[in-house]
């Protein structure tokens, strides 16, 4: 599974949300996202993503819906690092 990675800024072409919902789930009106940063530090719950030569750090501990019309889609993620970043999400979760 490959992650879809967002801008929710017109002008932005790099993304700034990576969904952790599972793309299949496209006929939900919101999608589940984590905010995409640089320069934030790394936590048990935080990890990074690659894109385009740059380094963001995924924050799945701001995990939050966001209206699908609001999004604008950038890219996906690769397999090894939509595992990684849905691992970490887990890891917020009582299970």
């Amino acid at each position: 599974m490959n992650l879809d990675l967002f801008s929710s800024l017109a002008e932005r072409s790099e993304p700034n949300l990576i969904s952790i919902q599972h793309p299949a789930l496209d006929f939900l009106p919101t999608v589940l996202v984590c905010p995409l940063k640089t320069g934030e530090s790394l936590t048990n719950v935080r990890t990074t993503l690659t894109w385009e030569h740059r380094s963001f750090t995924v924050l799945c501990d701001l995990a939050r819906p966001i209206n699908r019309k609001a999004l604008r889609s950038v890219g996906r993620a690769d397999d090894e690092t939509s595992r990684r970043i849905v691992n970490t999400f887990l890891r917020l979760l009582a299970i």
